[in-house]
């Protein structure tokens, strides 16, 4: 029987299919140790940068694909492309504008809210889409008789 616990639906075990509690306690202990003692943060600082720059890439991959997953398992309507697309578009868009100042126009609490975190920006934008977007926007055939 499949396993259904809390541990399922966190966005990590869905990433990596792993389910077996030990695992996760054994990543979280290493994660704490590596926080609270300096020799074993020492430790992971000292990897270096090709191993670091190999695991981002597959960390960022295995992200993108499963946001490509849970697109396809909702549906590829109209509606979901518009929203994954736009949302895709103002988070690379944005994290080149940032560098330029269009954040200087903004209040400081915005600013420091949406300056250097491309990612808040992102979260709203998609957020408001799918607030605002109607339900059914899938273009259809008009039959001419």
């Amino acid at each position: 029987p499949p396993v259904t616990s809390f541990s399922q639906n966190v966005g990590l075990v869905n990433m990596t299919k792993v389910v077996n509690r030990f695992t996760i306690m054994t990543g979280a202990a290493c994660m704490i140790l590596a926080g609270l003692l300096p020799p074993v943060g020492n430790f992971f600082a000292s990897l270096p940068d090709a191993v670091l720059g190999g695991c981002t890439i597959m960390m960022f991959g295995t992200i993108l694909t499963s946001g490509i997953q849970m697109v396809a398992d909702c549906g590829f309507s109209q509606r979901n492309i518009t929203i994954a697309a736009l949302s895709l578009s103002i988070g690379i868009g944005f994290t080149t504008a940032s560098e330029v100042g269009i954040w200087d126009i903004f209040p400081p609490m915005i600013q420091s809210v949406f300056s250097a975190n491309v990612v808040a920006v992102v979260f709203v934008v998609s957020i408001i889409l799918s607030l605002i977007l109607p339900k059914d926007m899938d273009v259809k055939k008009i039959d001419q008789q």
